[in-house]
């Protein structure tokens, strides 16, 4: 019989996995675009949960460095947590944009949600890039 919380922890290790290849694969992208250390960016994310008072939680969290907003439940009973940045940018280096992966994917899963989807944004550039542009063979 498979242990469940294996089976859980697999399934956001390959989340994770894939969530960093795409950050990964977004800063190539980027620096062909001519970002730089000086490049100031806004990001946007999505979360995702079943349990509405989890996504509360984690939304309390997260609430003390972006503005957030939360979905109606659907109705399949997920419950969605969009975060963002703006009106205020961030300078990123490389290691600090896929630390943020990590810390959105870790965060997520310590209340039993899902890092979901995230964006970037060079106002600057006039430039967006998405993970949802991206496929990544790992996960």
């Amino acid at each position: 019989m498979d242990d469940p919380q294996q089976t859980w922890d697999d399934y956001y290790s390959r989340i994770k996995t894939r969530k960093v290849d795409e950050a990964t694969m977004l800063w190539e992208n980027m620096l062909k675009a001519g970002v730089s250390s000086e490049t100031v960016f806004a990001m946007d994310f999505t979360h995702f949960c079943d349990l509405p008072e989890k996504l509360k939680e984690l939304g309390k969290q997260l609430s003390e460095n972006y503005e957030l907003e939360f979905s109606h439940v659907d109705d399949k009973g997920y419950q969605f947590l969009s975060g963002t940045t703006r009106p205020y940018g961030n300078e990123l280096s490389q290691v600090d944009f896929i630390g943020w992966v990590e810390f959105m994917c870790d965060v997520a899963q310590s209340y039993s949600c899902v890092f979901s989807s995230f964006t970037i944004e060079s106002p600057e550039l006039g430039l967006i890039w998405s993970n949802k542009d991206v496929e990544s063979e790992k996960g």
